[in-house]
């Protein structure tokens, strides 16, 4: 398998209204232990898929062998798109937050070998929603609605082709309207919403036709793992993911 690049968005953000990390650095919360940026590094350096791990964000977030560090910018998003432009060597990318700490080295091994066996030349791991809701009843997660159901975000995305750079500056506009997906969607032009709220194309029909704006290539990555669909944006999260990796170290009967 090809060796990926993991670009991990580490970024300056504190915590969110509900003070998760006391207005320290959100990377660095405290969960069973562990930061959570620990606990994403840990999973891609245990991948034989990653043979580079960058970290983008504040050089005093941590050391770690192995692992370099990139300049943050203003946005993640500015922050990936700075990395293709200047330091992107033309392997695979594999790009991930630092809040993605129930992330394991099999989720990560899964989302790489799929986005080889796709061909596109992106790919954004998605999870059907009805199954993180069944598994973790509590949480709330944002659902994009298809033909063949919801489907939530899993913070991992691939690169395999220098033409997504176009895509990077949209995903700004992404990052300001994340809990509003139908203001997402209607931004690909009409006929992608239309095709939407009349549920007539699948995931992987949607992101086909949107990738065509940009003219790239575009495929989702199912992930079978309601944990992928996690990320820690606030207390409750916190809470939930912290049971969950208790529940992980918990030997088997």
């Amino acid at each position: 398998m090809a060796q990926f690049t993991a670009l991990v968005l580490a970024g300056a953000r504190k915590s969110s209204g509900d003070d998760l990390n006391g207005g320290q650095l959100k990377a660095l919360l405290t969960l069973d232990g562990m930061p959570m940026i620990d606990r994403v590094i840990s999973a891609l350096a245990a991948s034989k898929c990653i043979s580079r791990i960058v970290v983008c964000g504040p050089a005093d977030l941590g050391d770690w062998p192995g692992v370099t560090f990139f300049p943050m910018a203003a946005s993640p998003a500015r922050s990936f798109l700075a990395f293709l432009e200047s330091q992107w060597s033309g392997s695979p990318l594999l790009v991930t937050t630092a809040d993605h700490a129930l992330l394991t080295t099999e989720m990560v091994e899964h989302f790489c070998a799929q986005t080889l066996a796709q061909g596109t030349d992106f790919t954004i791991g998605m999870a059907d929603q009805a199954m993180v809701q069944d598994a973790y009843a509590g949480t709330r997660r944002t659902g994009y609605r298809f033909r063949d159901g919801a489907w939530c975000s899993c913070n991992l995305f691939g690169v395999t082709s220098p033409k997504v750079a176009d895509v990077i500056h949209f995903w700004g506009f992404v990052e300001q309207n994340r809990k509003k997906p139908l203001k997402v969607v209607a931004a690909f032009g009409w006929l992608t919403l239309l095709g939407v709220l009349l549920r007539v194309w699948t995931l992987q029909d949607a992101l086909r036709h949107a990738a065509m704006r940009f003219g790239i290539t575009a495929s989702a990555v199912v992930m079978p793992w309601a944990e992928a669909a996690i990320d820690v944006d606030t207390l409750s999260d916190k809470t939930l993911a912290e049971s969950i990796l208790v529940a992980r170290t918990v030997p088997a009967e």
